[in-house]
């Protein structure tokens, strides 16, 4: 944590209170329901215990608790996970957390749901994806399904940013995404959040930098392949099951759907 002239800079993932606020555009009712309309149509078995992966903030753990789910969080940020735990003791619900990198982690209790959102799987090479993918079927009961949202580069000139401001608790906060390519035939970019908070006429900036590596959709497929332990069963844009990413004439926030074979 630095300043100068007035402003207060620290690391983004370490202030999940901030996070959580520049994140809270996403209608999370919505997407649950996007969840149990998945599970309705492909899921081979019945739904109880859920598992996010990169949880973060968990901003599903309430809606899916009223919902009568079981809630494990992992994470490879200790304060993500325990603000996630303070916001549980507050709601009076409860939930578990796995403490571990995606990339490569073990689990004693098997999961009939996974679902991993914002593009939050950052790996840095297809051998990390595919020992996500292992991680993943060890943990995934089979029948299971697991949800990734925007995992694949379905653009595949899409090198940029955006920005939006969200207004809450008193806050003005001003969030800036980039993403500028690192190694173009390894596929990596740098993807850097930028937060601006602005309260009470002062001013704090939060910075997170991730190095990720793009995987397209045919490489995905592959990759599934290879790893031999889960079907592909579809892509949907918007959290809709009518609109299959094969018909899709505008694309927004493409769902992947795999089950564990």
């Amino acid at each position: 944590m630095w300043e100068k002239k007035g402003e207060m800079r620290m690391r983004l993932y370490e202030n999940p209170f901030y996070y959580d606020i520049a994140f809270s555009f996403r209608d999370i009712r919505k997407e649950v329901d996007f969840f149990e309309q998945c599970i309705d149509k492909f899921s081979e078995i019945k739904v109880k215990k859920v598992l996010e992966i990169g949880c973060g903030t968990s901003p599903y753990l309430i809606e899916l608790s009223k919902r009568g789910y079981s809630f494990t969080g992992l994470d490879k940020s200790k304060e993500m996970l325990e603000y996630s735990l303070e916001k549980v003791h507050k709601a009076g619900i409860k939930m578990k957390i796995i403490h571990a990198d995606m990339r490569n982690f073990t689990s004693m209790e098997k999961f009939d749901f996974a679902f991993c959102m914002l593009g939050s799987i950052h790996v840095e090479s297809n051998k990390d994806f595919l020992s996500h993918l292992t991680s993943m079927s060890n943990c995934l009961k089979k029948g299971g399904l697991y949800l990734i949202d925007a995992c694949c580069r379905f653009n595949w000139l899409r090198v940029g940013g955006e920005n939006w401001t969200v207004m809450k608790e008193g806050l003005t906060v001003n969030v800036t995404y980039e993403e500028n390519v690192l190694n173009m035939v390894e596929q990596k970019t740098l993807e850097r959040i930028t937060v601006e908070v602005i309260e009470n006429g002062k001013t704090k900036i939060l910075k997170e930098e991730t190095v990720s590596k793009v995987i397209f959709p045919q490489e995905f497929l592959e990759l599934v392949d290879k790893n031999g332990k889960f079907e592909f069963v579809g892509w949907y844009n918007n959290f809709d099951l009518d609109q299959p990413l094969e018909r899709a004439t505008k694309m927004n926030r493409p769902t992947t759907l795999l089950r564990r074979k």
